[in-house]
C-alpha cells in the first residue's frame, strides 16, 4: 500500500493500539462454507493489484455463483473496470462512519484483505462483522489479531505467491498464474490515434522509458535522469527505436527532462494517459524499462518485455512476473532493504535518489534491453 508519512505514522501509532483493543472481542463465528458475498480490501497500490489477479480469479472460479465485491483507491477499480472476476466495486477514498455502516449493512459472509501492513485494511476488514475475516500475519505489523484466520506474509517470496497462499487457505485450486489486463478498444484506439499524431509508428522498434517508480514526492526507487538520457540514445543509435515516456500527472517533469536531453526526439506521455491507456501503449510496445512500481507490472501483464531496475525493492518479491522479463539490481551489501515497501535503509541523496540506484549502470541495463530485443526480434 502506498501512502504519505502521515498517513504511515497515524496507521501505526493509532492502528496498533486499535487492533490491540478490538482483537480482545474478536471471537470466531460460525462460518458459510460457500459464501454468498465476500469482499476484497485492496486500497492503494496498483501493483499489489495486479499481483493479487491469480489469487482473486483462483477464489472466483472456486466459487462462480458467489457475488464478489472488492473495496478499492480509484486508481485500482480503474484497471479492475472490465475485470470479469468482480462484481461489485466500492471506491476507497476516506475512512468515516458512513463506509464502516455501509460495508456493515452488505452483509458480507467472507471479508478477504489483500493488504499485507496497513492496519486500516485490517479494521476495516473487522468492521464488516463479517464472520470469516483472512488476511496477512506480517512481522511486526501487529494487525493479525482482527482475523479470523491468517497465512503469514513471507518476506522474500514473491508476491503473487504470497497472495496466493490466502487462495490455499480458503482450499481454491490454483490453475493459473499469469496476469491479466482488460484494455477495451476505446483505450487502444485513443493510445494509437495519439501515436500516430505523434509520428510514432508500429512499424519500428517503439520502446517505453517509465522513469518515476513511486509517487507522492518519493523518488528513492528511481534510476537517475542522466542514466535514461543515456540508455535512450543508445536504444535509439542501435535499432533507431522510437521512445516514448510514461508517467502519472505528478511524474511529467522527470520525462520531460529526459526527452529535452536525448540526442533524438523522444514522444512525453507522461500525465497523459490513464492506467488502462497506459496499458494499451505497453501492449503496443516492443520493449519497456521501469523502475519497480505499479506500471513495471502492469507492463509485464501485457506480455510485453519488461527491463525491471531494482534498488532498494527486493527483487525477488517484486520482479515483473513475466517470462520475457529481466531485473537489474543493485550490487551492494544494504540492498535490498524494501521488503514491505516503505523500511528504506538509508537517507535519500540531494536529487532524491537512493544510493543504490546509482550503482546500476547504463551498460548492464543495456545489455538486458539487447538480449530481450533479440529474443523477440525487435
Amino acid at each position: 500500500m502506498q501512502s504519505t508519512r502521515v498517513q504511515q505514522y497515524l496507521d501505526r501509532y493509532l492502528g496498533i493500539p486499535l487492533c490491540a483493543m478490538l482483537g480482545l472481542f474478536c471471537r470466531q463465528a460460525p462460518v458459510t462454507p460457500i459464501p454468498k458475498k465476500v469482499l476484497f480490501i485492496q486500497l492503494s497500490a496498483l501493483g499489489d493489484t495486479i499481483l493479487a489477479i491469480p489469487t482473486i480469479r483462483a477464489i472466483r472460479n472456486a466459487f462462480p455463483n458467489t457475488e464478489f465485491t472488492i473495496l478499492a483507491s480509484p486508481t485500482n477499480l480503474t484497471y479492475l473496470a472490465a475485470c470479469p472476476y468482480i462484481d461489485r466495486r466500492i471506491p476507497f477514498r476516506k475512512t468515516g462512519y458512513e463506509l464502516i455502516s455501509s460495508l456493515r449493512r452488505e452483509g458480507f459472509d467472507w471479508v478477504i484483505d489483500l493488504e499485507h501492513w496497513p492496519r486500516l485494511s485490517a479494521l476495516l476488514a473487522y468492521a464488516t462483522g463479517a464472520p470469516r475475516r483472512i488476511g496477512f500475519a506480517t512481522k511486526g505489523q501487529h494487525r493479525h489479531s482482527l482475523f479470523t484466520e491468517t497465512v503469514p506474509h513471507v518476506q522474500g517470496r514473491h508476491e503473487i505467491r504470497n497472495f496466493l497462499s490466502l487462495a490455499t487457505q480458503l482450499e481454491c485450486p490454483i490453475d493459473e498464474l499469469g496476469l491479466e489486463v482488460w484494455c477495451d478498444e476505446k483505450a487502444r484506439t485513443w493510445i494509437r490515434e495519439t501515436l500516430a499524431k505523434a509520428e510514432v509508428s508500429l512499424n519500428q522498434p517503439l520502446i517505453v522509458l517509465h522513469p518515476e517508480a513511486g509517487r507522492r514526492g518519493e523518488p528513492r526507487r528511481r534510476w537517475p535522469q542522466g542514466r535514461y538520457v543515456a540508455l535512450a540514445n543508445a536504444l535509439i543509435e542501435q535499432y533507431d527505436a522510437q521512445i516514448v515516456l510514461t508517467g502519472a500527472p505528478d511524474e511529467v517533469a522527470v520525462s520531460e527532462e529526459i526527452a529535452a536531453r536525448t540526442k533524438h526526439r523522444s514522444v512525453v506521455l507522461a500525465g497523459r494517459t490513464d492506467v488502462n491507456q497506459l496499458a494499451a501503449l505497453f501492449a503496443d510496445a516492443t520493449l519497456v524499462v521501469s523502475g519497480n512500481c505499479g506500471p513495471m507490472h502492469l507492463a509485464a501483464a501485457t506480455g510485453t518485455p519488461v527491463v525491471g531496475l531494482h534498488g532498494p525493492t527486493n527483487f525477488a518479491q517484486w520482479g515483473p512476473w513475466h517470462r520475457n522479463a529481466a531485473v537489474v539490481r543493485a550490487r551492494i551489501p544494504c540492498s535490498p532493504c524494501l521488503n514491505l515497501g516503505f523500511e528504506y535503509g538509508c537517507q535519500a541523496l540531494s536529487d532524491g535518489t537512493s544510493p543504490c540506484m546509482h550503482t546500476i549502470e547504463v551498460t548492464a541495463v543495456l545489455r538486458e534491453c539487447e538480449r530481450l530485443l533479440a529474443d523477440g526480434n525487435g
